[in-house]
């Protein structure tokens, strides 16, 4: 097995960290962090129309560049050897993926081209710190307790008038605060029958409240999500099993 880069993999990374270089010196990444949105503006919209990097393991039907993991983990490095606050990890590597795989013709088509564009950011919101229980990193949890369980805590999911309503809580999500979009876990069918779902929830959603946290890394900026009877759609179609997708996320 040949492990080296090839050609092209070494360009992404080359022209990434000289861009890097260009836009992330200290006082560049303090004036970024002290953003409302905790990152540089510009700086994701010149990654996104110079790189294509929020697209860049988006296939080229829904307008990304067609590359695989490999070639977006090497774009995480790079932008997390210049300390570079960036929507990139929250967006292109915990979100779309999950776009792509469960979402509905609909919502892929719709979702994921702007998100490829860099007009629409993403994060993904896990009840509680189990995010990495969630992926299967450290273990597997066939029932989504890491979600609620159904009981008190975590996000309870309602249909109502033939939609869905969301209520409870999410710490520490991944620029939770600020995302045009976010996807969230919620239980729904009550605690005989309750199931684990994924939800879309718009950035300006009634009943949705979002507020900033203080971290230890500023670059990485976290939120807090309130969510009382907000409006959301289920993603994908209902009754699908979101579990063995989460695990193959963190598997990559």
């Amino acid at each position: 097995m040949d492990a080296r880069f090839t050609a092209e993999q070494d360009e992404i990374r080359r022209t990434l960290r000289e861009l890097l270089h260009k836009r992330c010196g200290p006082q560049e990444l303090r004036a970024a962090v002290d953003t409302p949105a905790g990152h540089d503006v510009a700086l994701w919209t010149a990654l996104a129309e110079q790189l294509g990097l929020p697209g860049l393991a988006l296939p080229e039907a829904y307008g990304g560049v067609g590359c695989s993991v490999t070639e977006l983990a090497l774009a995480c490095e790079e932008t997390g050897r210049a300390l570079a606050p960036s929507p990139l990890l929250a967006t292109a590597v915990l979100t779309a993926p999950l776009l792509l795989a469960l979402g509905t013709d609909t919502q892929r088509s719709g979702l994921l081209p702007r998100i490829a564009s860099g007009g629409l950011t993403a994060a993904l919101a896990v009840p509680g710190p189990a995010l990495t229980t969630a992926l299967a990193l450290t273990g597997h949890d066939r029932n989504g307790e890491w979600a609620g369980g159904g009981r008190a805590g975590g996000v309870q999911a309602r249909r109502v008038d033939g939609g869905w309503r969301l209520y409870g809580q999410v710490e520490q999500v991944l620029d939770g605060h600020s995302a045009d979009l976010l996807l969230v876990a919620a239980h729904a069918g009550g605690f005989t029958r309750s199931r684990v779902l994924l939800f879309l929830v718009r950035g300006d959603a009634t009943g949705l409240t979002r507020v900033r946290q203080t971290t230890l890394d500023a670059t990485r900026p976290q939120g807090r999500v309130q969510l009382r009877y907000a409006e959301a759609e289920l993603l994908g179609e209902d009754g699908g099993d979101i579990l063995p997708a989460l695990a193959r996320l963190g598997g990559t």
